[in-house]
């Protein structure tokens, strides 16, 4: 039965719903779509595997107020329902998201799913209630991370109880999937030995990149390395400012383009003025994807010093940023990590440096960007490698013969 919430967010399309096919798949998101942000990359990529797998389909997902609460593209045959509340307290954010879906995936149209893609816990466990009832549904979780790894990371203040019910229930949703996909062999191997699950369930599907045509237009007057993408703790930011700071002698910029907006960089902006190096940096913000492009393609490296906690070394991530580097023939100096180690070899494609060791980090600066010739010879194997290996149409692939062996077993069941 449909609340009375839910019914209002309806009525303006009442008429519009009735005339929904039967959907195959829906895909189950706790994101904003669309957006310039990675995690809606990947989505868009997914839904062009499923189209690809299903015929009708719809993404469940976050909406801004300058989007339609119901969507329906017809090139791709999908319905989107937004999720368009605009709630301060995330945990209440995550419940009420979590009511939509579910009072969502009780339309008519979703009562034939064949498939539920999944990428958070807060799709993971509506989707759970609606097995129960649909026995036949396949589900599918997409691990990037586990909620109770990522949060204390944003909200340190988060209680322990919370944690531990996150905990238990990111585990019982990797036990009820039917399948699991995840873009790191880390967090394969998180998986495992935290939660015992099986290899047979695990699939693994990198990261890929698309390549922007970069904006001519940008020029640098001063020879410069580059750090892009978010600004969080994990990221070593700390160890980036200490390192940069021993090459204050070359003819060296650091360039910054950060993905959020400026008010959100304060206490890094607060920090390199106290550290004395703000006058060598230069701030960008929210690029889009073509003048990131240029200024990922004309720094002399690209810099991911991420630190040696838990969130990067025991669950694992797969650092996005440093696929596009080598994407557009760029090295990357980045902190030796087996999230690293998988997907750049030191040397070849950059080099690697201990993680949270800021001298060292800046001595290797001082390495790579002293050697211009080597830089070119890196930068060519770095572009070759990921248009063999990172492309986004060969992760689609893989993920199609995912979807592919879901429909099997359903058929099969």
């Amino acid at each position: 039965m449909l609340t009375k919430e839910y019914s209002l967010y309806l009525s303006p399309m009442k008429n519009k719903i009735s005339e929904i096919p039967e959907l195959q798949y829906a895909y189950i998101a706790f994101d904003l779509f669309p957006s310039s942000k990675g995690a809606a990359t990947h989505i868009h990529h997914c839904l062009q595997a499923l189209k690809g797998s299903f015929e009708y389909g719809a993404l469940i997902c976050i909406g801004d107020t300058h989007m339609p609460a119901v969507q329906f593209l017809s090139e791709e045959k999908l319905y989107i329902f937004r999720f368009k509340q605009q709630i301060v307290n995330f945990l209440e954010r995550t419940n009420v998201f979590q009511n939509f879906v579910t009072q969502t995936l009780n339309l008519d149209c979703f009562h034939a799913l064949q498939c539920i893609h999944f990428r958070d816990i807060w799709g993971a466990l509506p989707s759970l209630s609606f097995k129960k009832k649909q026995v036949d549904v396949k589900l599918l979780y997409e691990v990037n991370a586990a909620a109770h790894i990522e949060l204390p990371y944003r909200y340190p203040n988060i209680s322990k109880s919370v944690l531990d019910t996150l905990h238990l229930q990111f585990g019982t949703a990797l036990n009820h999937s039917d399948l699991i996909i995840t873009p790191s062999i880390q967090i394969s191997n998180f998986l495992q030995e935290q939660y015992a699950i099986s290899t047979s369930k695990i699939v693994h599907i990198p990261n890929g990149m698309e390549l922007h045509t970069p904006n001519n237009d940008f020029q640098a007057d001063t020879p410069y390395v580059l750090y892009f993408g978010a600004l969080q703790k994990w990221q070593g930011i700390k160890t980036l400012f200490i390192g940069f700071k021993e090459c204050l002698d070359l003819d060296l910029r650091l360039r910054i383009c950060a993905s959020v907006p400026e008010k959100r960089c304060l206490v890094y902006i607060q920090m390199a003025e106290e550290m004395g190096i703000a006058h060598r940096i230069d701030w960008e913000f929210c690029l889009d994807k073509s003048n990131l492009a240029s200024r990922i393609e004309q720094s002399l490296c690209t810099l991911a010093p991420l630190t040696d906690c838990t969130r990067n070394v025991i669950q694992g991530c797969n650092p996005l940023k440093v696929i596009e580097s080598m994407g557009y023939g760029t090295p990357v100096i980045a902190s030796d990590l087996p999230v690293l180690r998988e997907i750049m070899q030191d040397g070849e494609h950059g080099l690697l440096v201990a993680a949270d060791q800021p001298i060292y980090f800046g001595r290797t600066i001082r390495k790579m960007v002293t050697q211009p010739d080597k830089l070119i010879k890196i930068g060519k194997k770095c572009r070759e490698f990921v248009t063999n290996n990172y492309l986004w149409d060969q992760q689609e692939s893989k993920m199609k013969a995912c979807y592919h062996k879901l429909q099997k077993t359903t058929t099969h069941a």
